[in-house]
C-alpha cells in the first residue's frame, strides 16, 4: 500500500481497534485533520507539507479504516460519530495535546463538530470543509439521496468498483470517479469495507449551543461546484454559529482540498495564524 509523502506512520493501540496517524510539525499551534468517508490520512497528502510548515498537524486514519495492523473487532458497534470522537480525544491525550484546532471534511465534519460540542474547553478553532451536517437543513429541503441505496446494493452484489463510482459521483458530482487519479481510487478501494457502515449510520444531530457559549471561532469552507446538499448546509450553518467566517473555493467540488490545495491550505493557515494588522 502506497502512503502519502514520506512522513512516518505511528500506531496507537486503542481499546477498540488500532489507529494509525501522522504527526508532523513543531509549532505550539496544533491542528487535527479528520477525513471523511472512504478516505484515510492519504486524503491530506497535499495538506501536510504546507500546513506542517506553519502548525503542528496530526492526521489519523480513523479506527475501522486501514492501514491498521489488524482488522478491528466489532466494527459495526464501534463505527459511530460518538466513538470516533472518543477515539480522536484518546489520540490527542496520547500525544499530550490539551488544546488544538480541528478540521473535518464531509463525514469528518460531524466528528469535528462533535469534538467541539463535547469539549469546547479543548477545541480552539473549528474548521468545516463541505461538512456532512444535513441535520441543520429543514426536513422538506433535504434532497433525496438515492445513490446511497444504489451504492449499497452494488456493494452487496460484489460490484465494489461500481458501488464506489455510484457513491463518489453522488457525493462529488457525475463523472468524478472516472476523473479520479489512481492513488485516490486505490484509497477508496482500500476503505470499501466501510461503505455499508457509512450508509447505515444514523443521522448526526448538531447542537451548536456549547460551541457558541465558549465563543469557538468557526471556519466554513465550501466548493463552488459542490452538489446538493453541501452548499445549503454551508448556508444554514452560517445561522447556527455566532463566530464564523465562510470561504468558497472556485472552481472546486466536494474534494476541494485536492482540487485547489494551495488555496485551501492558505485559508487554513490564515485562519489559525492571523497576520498582524
Amino acid at each position: 500500500m502506497t502512503m502519502q509523502n514520506d512522513y512516518p506512520q505511528h500506531t496507537l493501540a486503542l481499546a477498540t481497534a488500532p489507529m494509525t496517524y501522522q504527526d508532523v510539525g513543531e509549532s505550539p499551534t496544533c491542528l487535527l485533520l479528520v477525513h471523511g468517508s472512504l478516505c484515510d490520512s492519504r486524503f491530506w497528502r497535499w495538506q501536510l507539507p504546507d500546513l506542517s510548515a506553519a502548525v503542528r498537524v496530526v492526521a489519523p486514519s480513523l479506527p475501522a479504516y486501514i492501514p491498521a495492523p489488524s482488522a478491528p473487532s466489532g466494527a459495526d458497534a464501534q463505527f459511530s460519530i460518538s466513538q470516533h470522537t472518543t477515539d480522536m480525544f484518546a489520540l490527542m491525550d496520547h500525544l499530550g495535546i490539551n488544546h488544538f484546532a480541528v478540521l473535518g471534511h464531509s463525514r469528518g465534519g460531524r466528528i469535528a463538530a462533535e469534538m467541539a460540542c463535547r469539549r469546547p474547553d479543548r477545541v480552539t478553532h473549528l474548521l468545516l470543509a463541505d461538512p456532512g451536517l444535513g441535520s441543520v437543513l429543514p426536513e422538506d429541503s433535504m434532497p433525496a439521496l438515492p445513490y446511497r441505496d444504489l451504492a449499497l446494493a452494488a456493494y452487496e452484489q460484489g460490484n465494489t468498483d461500481a458501488a464506489l463510482e455510484i457513491f463518489i459521483d453522488g457525493v462529488s458530482g457525475a463523472g468524478t470517479w472516472k476523473r479520479m487519479v489512481s492513488w485516490f481510487k486505490a484509497m477508496t478501494r482500500d476503505q470499501a469495507g466501510t461503505l455499508p457502515l457509512i450508509i447505515r449510520e444514523p443521522l448526526y444531530e448538531l447542537n451548536p449551543s456549547r460551541i457558541n457559549e465558549y465563543g469557538i471561532p468557526v471556519t466554513l469552507i465550501g466548493g463552488s461546484d459542490s452538489p446538493p446538499p453541501f452548499p445549503a448546509i454551508i448556508e444554514a450553518l452560517q445561522h447556527q454559529f455566532d463566530h464564523f467566517k465562510s470561504h468558497t473555493l472556485t472552481p472546486a467540488s466536494h474534494g476541494l482540498n485536492l482540487a485547489l490545495p494551495h488555496a485551501f491550505n492558505q485559508i487554513v493557515i490564515q485562519e489559525l495564524i492571523p497576520k498582524a494588522p
